[in-house]
């Protein structure tokens, strides 16, 4: 448990109050982060909690419910049971197809396979179930879209395979398709394919009779939501309850099929590898696995009324698939995060925690998203570690289009100035640095009070500036230097 030592501590160093860690992430979002660590294999697990939680505490999975989905439906292809390229029409009840099809849409529900449920690409409407407080509806109902039900009808949307549309009322469909092929009721059928075989003992689609252990929604890290939990009869897309523990022993068989060889034994090494196959804009079937850079998979969750969770597993996805293999890194095989909060603010609290561990391992961190960098949230700072010396190479001006700051300072000092009089601190910021190739690595440092951070690093062969800002949406700039 030293590794969560050595956490704790970065984390309760943010606060100059002496906060716990725990306090510190209560106070920026959850009153409880449960996180799990595979590493080289080992699973070890620690929960921070200003309520009680501990590591067996039950959390929503929210939509990482869906790869799990997923990982029973390769299970059934590979026993021949079903096919990536079924067409779900042959495999629905009349009174589905009667519930999905408009005059409009017919031909086009005629088309949609197992293969685009699986990868969002059905055009199937519906992206996110808010779920119920009380007197939950069944599925058909959900899919009807009518009382009391609370979302619309799901219907066929856009052309099948024709583009990416995160579908969670794909997943429901894909629900009933389970059911119906294996006559077996949805969780027990999961059980009997994932659950069990993987001893995945903490996970669960119904709170089970006296069961005490489990966290309850909050708004922030100190507000309860109205009401513990919502209930969702879409239990494919949304409905798991487990622990960080149990989803990384699913990363795990995940990692060892892909190796194939023996032992792997979950999933055959074609099949795991066509479910980690990117099939547009980074959605492999149920995995989110951009396929450049090739590094992982990984899966993010959000349920109302407060859960917030986030699972990754390192893959060679690009030699797995036929490509070059990948250079070695310092904890490559076997390794994974898993951290799930339970708070409508908790993506900000997963998403620092997800960067201190990648920095205190060393482990690669994922690509950059769209608007900003990974994730799109900013570190906590690494403080008591010493700057980069070369970091006084940037000093001077730098603009963009809107703005000019200056770097400067001492030399343990840097701080960053925008207008005549105001600066911020600049503080060593707890994420794995980035290499450019011939260049050595980025520096990273945050700027102090604020929701923002700067990459000192290399672009097109010059010295360059990012700047990312965490904001509605977030940011990243690069700016160039002002000779």
């Amino acid at each position: 448990m030293e590794f969560f030592a050595d956490l704790e501590s970065l984390i309760s160093a943010q606060d100059t109050t002496n906060e716990s860690a725990a306090e510190v992430l209560a106070a920026i979002g959850s009153p409880s982060v449960s996180i799990a660590i595979l590493d080289h294999g080992s699973i070890t697990s620690k929960c921070f909690s200003t309520v009680g939680g501990d590591s067996e505490t039950l959390f929503q999975a929210c939509s990482i419910s869906k790869p799990i989905t997923g990982m029973a439906t390769m299970r059934l292809i590979q026993a021949g049971k079903l096919q990536l390229d079924s067409k779900i029409v042959q495999l629905l009840p009349d009174r589905v197809i009667r519930i999905l099809e408009t005059p409009h849409t017919k031909g086009l529900l005629q088309q949609i396979t197992v293969r685009h449920l699986l990868s969002h690409t059905s055009g199937f409407a519906i992206g996110h179930f808010p779920g119920y407080a009380k007197d939950a509806p069944d599925r058909e109902a959900v899919l009807s879209g009518k009382a009391p039900a609370n979302t619309l009808r799901v219907k066929v949307q856009g052309l099948p395979g024709y583009s990416l549309s995160y579908s969670g009322a794909g997943m429901t469909v894909l629900q009933i398709v389970l059911e119906a092929v294996t006559g077996k009721d949805f969780p027990a059928l999961v059980k009997e394919l994932v659950l069990d075989p993987l001893e995945m003992s903490r996970s669960f689609y119904t709170l089970q009779d006296g069961e005490k252990n489990v966290a309850t929604a909050y708004f922030t890290g100190y507000t309860p939501c109205d009401v513990p939990w919502h209930v969702l009869p879409e239990k494919a897309a949304a409905g798991l309850w487990t622990t960080p523990t149990d989803l990384l022993k699913a990363v795990r068989a995940i990692q060892q099929s892909l190796k194939g060889g023996a032992g792997a034994g979950f999933l055959e090494k074609e099949i795991a590898r066509v479910m980690l196959e990117e099939v547009q804009n980074t959605m492999a079937l149920t995995w989110i696995a951009p396929k450049d850079p090739g590094v992982a998979f990984v899966h993010s969750g959000s349920n109302s009324p407060g859960w917030e969770c986030f699972v990754m597993g390192y893959a060679d996805l690009k030699s797995s698939s036929g490509g070059q293999k990948l250079s070695e890194q310092k904890a490559w095989d076997d390794c994974g995060i898993c951290i799930m909060t339970n708070s409508a603010a908790g993506f900000t609290v997963w998403a620092k925690v997800f960067h201190a561990i990648t920095y205190l391992k060393e482990w690669v961190s994922l690509p950059y998203v769209a608007g900003g960098g990974p994730l799109g949230k900013i570190p906590f700072c690494a403080r008591g570690v010493k700057i980069n010396e070369r970091w006084g190479e940037w000093k001077g001006s730098w603009r963009d289009a809107e703005k000019e700051l200056v770097l400067e300072g001492s030399e343990d000092e840097p701080v960053l100035r925008f207008g005549k009089n105001v600066s911020a601190r600049l503080v060593p910021a707890a994420i794995p640095s980035i290499e450019y190739a011939g260049n050595g690595q980025s520096i990273d440092v945050v700027l102090e009070g604020l929701e923002m951070m700067v990459r000192l690093g290399w672009k097109d062969g010059n010295r360059d500036m990012e700047v990312w800002y965490d904001g509605m949406p977030p940011r990243l700039l690069h700016l160039s230097r002002v000779d």
